[in-house]
């Protein structure tokens, strides 16, 4: 079964993208924090799939890609965000060191039809 991490620090829709892709047939990890994410990294490097909020309480997402990036975990990532201009920022990170675990992005409020279209077309 392949196992996906969601980072998310707002507790109804981490439950409701955890149900979703459990649902889906995925194992589902969720952590609130980027500090969580990362010792959760160490003890599971299996993960097939991140989803994660760009904004955290602790380190914004972007900080969180790149120390996954540095750490060579080669897990793709699914950013998540509340905003719409990220599809712009999406572009311009294409070019950058952390564009190889970039996989896509989801805009809040999620559409789960659409959630589950890119978590399947990224990890089958």
């Amino acid at each position: 079964m392949k196992k996906i991490l969601i980072v998310e620090d707002e507790i109804i829709l981490k439950e409701v993208l955890k149900d979703e892709l459990t649902d889906a047939g995925y194992e589902v990890y969720t952590v609130s924090s980027g500090k969580e994410c990362l010792e959760f990294l160490e003890k599971n490097a299996d993960v097939s799939l991140i989803i994660m909020d760009i904004k955290l309480p602790d380190i914004s997402g972007l900080q969180l890609l790149e120390k996954i990036s540095q750490k060579n975990y080669n897990i793709p990532i699914v950013m998540c965000t509340a905003y719409d201009s990220f599809q712009h920022d999406y572009q311009v990170w294409l070019s950058t060191e952390v564009s190889k675990i970039i996989a896509d992005y989801i805009v809040k409020p999620v559409d789960l039809e659409e959630l589950r279209r890119k978590v399947k077309n990224i990890i089958g």
